[in-house]
């Protein structure tokens, strides 16, 4: 699989005007100017066809895996609208919205829904190191028709460099928990249009599902004709 090299690691398209004023005001502030953590509005997305490749290791609810995981990316309509569909065989179908990357609904392999949220579960964006937020949400298991209430606390952390396997990504460190017994950390990449660029989950024994861990790294981004 041809691996892209990622944008992060020579910093983000959208910091190029801070950057430049931060040149003309003199080696004096220049450090304090390149360590300053941006304000990200909004992941974006990569073109249909983008295939990300992680490596993934868990346990217990969880389930017991380690290997690969390949996701492909395309465009479907849903309920009237424009999203972004992600797959991978072992982990199904799932729906987001494009700029934000929300989770609005997991697919069965029939292609009919499993779980719906309302609204759907997002990033706290604008992300901004110190940030802190409260979300609330309802999922609709639609096997049993039962719809749960689901309530999430974020903490955008740090931002700085990550490294994976597939190369140094500028990232921001966001961990969220919710009332089941579920942390989760996360390394976002805005400037790559990346939603994890390496993740870890835990879950106690008194999650509904019983504890479980999750490590995932980046292996590789494949963009389409590359």
């Amino acid at each position: 699989m041809t691996q892209h090299t990622p944008a992060g690691s020579i910093g983000s398209p959208g910091l190029g005007r801070r950057a430049l004023l931060c040149l003309t005001l003199g080696t004096g502030l220049l450090a304090a100017c390149s360590t300053t953590p941006p304000v990200a509005n909004g992941l974006g997305t990569n073109p249909d066809g983008t295939v990300t490749t992680f490596h993934r290791k868990s346990s217990g609810s969880l389930g017991v895996f380690d290997g690969p995981v390949v996701w492909s990316q395309k465009s479907m309509q849903w309920n009237g609208k424009t999203v972004v569909a992600v797959s991978a065989p072992q982990a199904g179908t799932t729906l987001h919205e494009p700029q934000t990357h929300a989770v609005l609904a997991v697919l069965g392999g029939d292609g009919k829904p499993a779980q719906t949220f309302e609204p759907p579960v997002a990033l706290p964006w604008p992300l901004e190191v110190g940030k802190t937020a409260t979300t609330q949400h309802k999922v609709t298991l639609h096997a049993n028709n039962r719809t749960l209430d689901l309530s999430y606390q974020w903490k955008v952390e740090s931002w700085g460099d990550v490294t994976v396997p597939a190369g140094t990504f500028k990232a921001y460190k966001v961990v969220s928990t919710n009332q089941l017994g579920e942390t989760e950390t996360r390394w976002v990449s805005p400037s790559n249009h990346l939603s994890m660029v390496k993740r870890h989950v835990e879950r106690t024994a008194a999650h509904p599902q019983g504890a479980g861990v999750l490590d995932a790294e980046l292996l590789s981004v494949k963009l389409p004709g590359h």
